[in-house]
């Protein structure tokens, strides 16, 4: 016998005597390949050069020669898989626009910070699971592992449900890749899948654009004779009430994608997580860029959004109840049920979200939407908030992964509010929009009203207004604060805000005069249908008695 293969059966031997061989179940958590879609899905792809390298385990420590008990390896590993959009990626959580780049330098759309709510919250976790490490985290930093456990961290700003099983571009039409399919390479035996998709589906690009452009565009009274306050809260009035129809059929997106992650990751515990309310439900401060009034509009978008959400694991639920699926809301995960963001929403003191971001050099490049990309997004502050609730509701879900709980005391972390704009950066990008506000809605869909607003109003094509095939005025006569309404500011007996809330796009301009305690909504040019030329009724309008409204004439009071 060869003296080395004498020498390798005399070790073996010894380390077999000593109970040092590891076992082979060691790295239970191993990469194998994707099982086979299910029929609804979109076809995967082809793995991308700009995809992330699937990431190994470290080496194993080679045992010494002494007791077995001296060999401690620690807990057995796990993987944790992360699909999601901005709120999941950590879209605005960072203090100075700086994310994980891409392997050249250059910075990664995608925007995964290190300060997102998931990784704050794995960290954390991993600290009690490691309890010899210490950590450090940063907007621009991400682990891929820490001891044995694999992150593999697939969320992308702007991504659809789709993209689990799709590629996702740079911007809609384009052929740049932003983001390979999220379920592409990532082990199928992952113990954690967590789920943040849905608000872009629901269109919250669109809402959050409308707004923007209304306040950046030549009508606003910076540089016209209108006021941007009343085209904005008009027009997100409106875009809320086309966005529903985007809304209904969520609750089915939801139940399907969490169907592709089952497949993709069968054994996995499946964690759905729900969309923080920047804003509060009625009363709402003001912020330089959006009013008050439109933040109450807002509120039921977003509340609705987290419900169709729920709708769709309820669904999944049903035709997979040995599935272990957990919802995490940050709207209830503080003490005592109460929501880890309140008293720091929009307009407040410590304010836990971004407003709207300027960022004139990547304007200028003509990278438009990106450029306020981070706009109404979890700061620093927020996402390191709802992170360290996540660790707290993980460990109670997960006991057998995370016995010892979170560890916050081992991680370092100095989070900061984004400085605000500069004089200069705010007359730039103003100068900008005078010119080029027409391309602000760039990402929004054709029929957005983003893209109605314009230096003389807010014009409604004739498919926006009298296509009956869009989303249908509510039957009967509203009532204030009432479900019919829509009603932002919530609460009966007209206790919300003053404000008509248009839930809906009415197939007959009088429609939008419904009136809620004699108030209206008004300054609304409308073209075409009925009527032979365009109309305009301007400002808010308060009457004693209900008016009437005649179809190609307006309001008739008598």
């Amino acid at each position: 016998m060869p003296r080395r293969t004498r020498a390798y059966v005399v070790l073996t031997t010894l380390f077999a005597a000593l109970g040092l061989l590891l076992p082979a179940t060691v790295a239970s958590a191993d990469p194998i390949p994707l099982p086979s879609r299910s029929p609804f899905s979109l076809p995967t792809f082809s793995p991308l050069p700009s995809g992330a390298p699937f990431p190994t385990r470290p080496p194993l420590p080679v045992p010494l020669p002494c007791p077995p008990t001296c060999v401690d390896l620690g807990p057995d590993p796990y993987d944790a898989v992360v699909y999601g959009d901005s709120y999941t990626s950590g879209e605005g959580a960072s203090h100075n626009h700086a994310y994980v780049p891409k392997a050249d330098g250059s910075e990664d759309w995608t925007h995964r910070s290190g300060l997102a709510p998931f990784y704050v919250a794995w960290a954390a976790l991993e600290m009690g699971r490691n309890p010899l490490r210490r950590l450090t985290l940063r907007s621009e930093t991400m682990e891929a592992f820490i001891g044995r456990d694999r992150l593999f961290f697939h969320a992308s700003s702007g991504a659809w449900i789709k993209h689990l099983d799709e590629a996702q571009m740079e911007k809609k039409g384009g052929t740049v890749v932003r983001n390979p399919p999220q379920a592409q390479d990532v082990p199928t035996m992952a113990k954690i899948a967590y789920f943040g998709l849905g608000g872009n589906d629901a269109g919250f690009a669109d809402l959050v654009s409308t707004a923007a452009e209304a306040y950046l565009n030549p009508a606003s009274g910076r540089f016209g004779v209108f006021l941007w306050q009343t085209d904005q809260e008009q027009s997100v009035a409106l875009e809320v009430g086309r966005l529903q129809s985007r809304i209904d059929p969520l609750p089915n997106k939801v139940a399907q994608g969490l169907e592709s992650v089952r497949e993709t990751n069968p054994v996995a515990e499946i964690v759905v997580a729900l969309y923080p309310l920047g804003v509060k439900a009625s009363g709402n401060t003001g912020i330089e860029e959006i009013t008050g009034h439109t933040m109450d509009l807002m509120y039921p978008f977003a509340a609705k959004v987290n419900q169709a959400i729920r709708d769709g694991v309820a669904q999944f639920q049903a035709s997979y109840p040995n599935t272990k699926v957990h919802i995490f809301d940050p709207n209830t995960a503080g003490p005592n049920g109460t929501s880890v963001v309140a008293g720091h929403e929009l307009g407040q003191p410590d304010s836990y979200f971004q407003g709207l971001v300027r960022r004139p050099d990547v304007l200028f490049s003509g990278k438009i939407f990106q450029s306020f990309q981070e706009s109404f997004h979890p700061n620093e502050l927020g996402a390191v908030a709802i992170g360290k609730a996540l660790a707290t509701f993980l460990a109670a879900k997960m006991p057998a992964l995370f016995p010892q709980g979170p560890n916050f005391d081992h991680l370092t972390i100095n989070p900061q509010p984004l400085a605000g704009a500069t004089p200069d950066e705010i007359q730039a990008v103003g100068q900008w929009a005078y010119t080029n506000s027409s391309q602000l809605c760039e990402e929004t869909d054709i029929d957005s009203v983003c893209r109605a607003i314009t230096p003389t109003g807010i014009v409604l094509s004739t498919d926006l207004w009298f296509d009956p095939s869009r989303v249908l005025p509510f039957p009967g006569e509203p009532v204030p604060g009432g479900p019919d309404t829509g009603s932002p500011g919530g609460g009966g007996g007209g206790g919300g805000s003053t404000w008509i809330p248009a839930d809906y796009i009415p197939k007959d301009p009088c429609d939008i005069f419904r009136p809620v305690r004699y108030e209206f909504y008004t300054g609304v040019r409308v073209q075409g249908g009925p009527l032979q030329t365009p109309t305009v009724i301007d400002g808010l309008l308060w009457a004693p008695k209900k008016p009437k409204c005649v179809p190609g004439v307006g309001l008739i009071f008598e």
